[in-house]
């Protein structure tokens, strides 16, 4: 028997762990990989969109503390992230 579905896991946790290198923020997130980037608060409304490349850095000083998530396609999965701003 071969379970496909977990190399489809594998695959979104390498472009998960490829998306954001900083996942604690003060002011700016750090990307590990060229994509068009969503930021999403708790309540599921967007606050701040991008679209970034690799190494490139997305200022979020002006985002309220607490705990967001950044979702984005990479390699044409969609992959998210959460991340915490302090």
């Amino acid at each position: 028997i071969t379970y496909t579905s977990t190399l489809a896991v594998v695959d979104a946790t390498k472009g998960k762990a490829n998306l954001v290198k900083n996942t604690i923020v003060t002011n700016e997130l750090i990307f590990g990989t060229a994509a068009k980037v969503s930021v999403v608060n708790m309540n599921g409304q967007v606050v701040k969109t991008a679209e970034v490349s690799e190494n490139s850095r997305l200022d979020v000083s002006t985002l309220v503390k607490g705990t967001y998530v950044v979702a984005a396609v990479v390699n044409g999965q969609t992959v998210s992230q959460k991340i915490i701003k302090k």
